[in-house]
């Protein structure tokens, strides 16, 4: 029988994420926006520099997965946390700068410490994400494992999206946010990178990394053979797909959050927090509910649930929510999308660990740095396709850079997006959730199996 981690434990491990979310969705969700408003970049081009950022990790994350699954140090997969925390942090100020360069040089520069800030992201989180197997093997206690990581992944997913425009306009000072200053949002730069150091270096202070019995793998990273070997495993390639179009349509919100906000729901910068705490707010409160609900309905049944209420929350959030008040109906409908949004947050994570087990089984050995380092790079590449989405659709209808009101096409658009679009997909992912073979029945069975072997 498992003994389960404590509740120390859990709470340490899942405060790390509180330094990754941060800087992932501070990115996702405002980068787009400082670069077309406040960088001056056209839309299209902002777009480009996630694209090509991304394509970058397509090499980068298998290969750190790999390397950390070899890993023999004393220190385990611990050692790439305390060597890249604090690089990461920087990496993260400097995306911040607005040097006094041409459109041309702005755009490289952009894209060059984006690329930057991705190898760096990958070196620290594929090894910390890979501890989660490792940590808790059992099926269900998993589930709770991830929930608290996933807790304050949202709660850091709520301070992403909502402080930064309260530090903007509090240090970059202007009437719209559309019109503040640099100053601001390198302010913003230097308190979210000091806090995602921080937040890993606690979490390599007091976790202990358990002595794995298993084996790992060794020799050469071969790069197209350990992409194959991966979706080989029984319901990765399943859960890859899903986890691939949940965080399209989630960036997709996430990043068209701010144009939303100010140009069709003409909220000013100080009432956009209450919207956003609400969301978020709802989604962390509703973790507990959903841990609880999937010990009697499962993984899948609990994240199609969750995906039903997203998709209709948003969507009639989006069509009926009257501008420039915050009405009663339009906390109502945010509760409900973060509801739903709690759901898509955990489950996935939840659900992607229980492959290891048939990975061992079918290879004999543990490939977990790899499979999370494939998860991390479908995150950041579907997370771009949903940001160029915005970005190619604000180019199209005629976004004009600094102005919090746009013409009612570029508004219609903005809505399409936020509405129809990304519910669109997550009723999409519903299909795919299906599709993922792991039971609870299945994935105990596997772990007696393993039990059995001599390790």
């Amino acid at each position: 029988m498992t003994i389960g981690l404590s509740r120390g434990e859990k709470l340490a491990y899942g405060v790390a994420d509180v330094g990754a979310s941060l800087s992932f969705v501070a990115i996702n969700t405002w980068f787009l926006y400082f670069l077309i408003n406040i960088a001056g970049l056209e839309p299209f081009l902002a777009g480009v520099i996630f694209i090509i950022g991304r394509a970058f990790d397509a090499v980068l994350d298998p290969i750190m997965g790999s390397f950390s699954d070899r890993t023999k140090s004393r220190w385990g997969r611990k050692r790439f946390i305390w060597l890249g925390a604090v690089p990461l942090g920087a990496s993260f100020v400097l995306l911040w700068l607005l040097p006094q360069v041409g459109p041309a040089g702005r755009f490289a520069l952009a894209l060059g410490l984006f690329m930057l800030f991705s190898l760096l992201y990958t070196i620290v989180q594929v090894p910390y994400m890979a501890l989660t197997p490792e940590l808790a093997p059992d099926y269900d206690e998993r589930t709770s494992l991830t929930s608290y990581r996933v807790g304050f992944a949202t709660f850091a997913s709520l301070v992403a999206v909502a402080a930064p425009p309260a530090i903007v306009m509090r240090f970059g000072g202007a009437v719209e946010l559309a019109q503040s200053q640099a100053w601001g949002w390198l302010v913003m730069g230097l308190i979210f990178g000091a806090i995602t150091a921080a937040s890993y270096l606690l979490m390599a202070s007091f976790v202990r990394e358990p002595a794995s019995t298993r084996q790992r793998s060794t020799g050469r990273v071969k790069l197209l053979a350990e992409y194959r070997s991966a979706f080989a495993i029984y319901g990765f390639a399943e859960i890859f797909v899903l986890f691939i179009v949940i965080t399209i349509g989630l960036m997709v919100l996430n990043s068209i959050l701010p144009f939303f906000l100010e140009s069709s729901l003409l909220l000013s910068p100080g009432q956009q927090p209450l919207v956003l705490g609400t969301l978020f707010g709802a989604a962390i409160l509703a973790f507990p509910l959903w841990a609880a609900l999937a010990t009697r309905l499962g993984k899948r049944i609990s994240l199609i649930l969750g995906l039903i209420i997203l998709a209709f929350s948003v969507l009639l959030l989006v069509g009926f929510s009257p501008p420039g008040t915050i009405s009663v109906y339009l906390l109502i409908m945010t509760v409900l999308s973060g509801i739903g949004l709690s759901a898509i947050m955990l489950f996935p994570w939840a659900m992607l660990p229980d492959v290891v087990e048939f990975d061992e089984l079918k290879t004999g050995t543990r490939h977990e740095g790899l499979v999370y380092a494939l998860f991390t790079f479908g995150q950041k590449i579907a997370g771009s396709v949903g940001v160029f989405s915005n970005a190619l659709v604000a180019s199209l209808f005629g976004y004009q850079q600094g102005l919090a009101m746009q013409a009612p096409t570029t508004v219609n658009s903005i809505e399409v997006m936020a509405g129809p679009v990304a519910a669109a997909i997550f009723l999409l992912a519903i299909f795919f959730v299906w599709r993922f073979p792991i039971t609870r029945s299945r994935h105990s069975r596997a772990r007696a199996e393993l039990a059995e072997r001599p390790a």
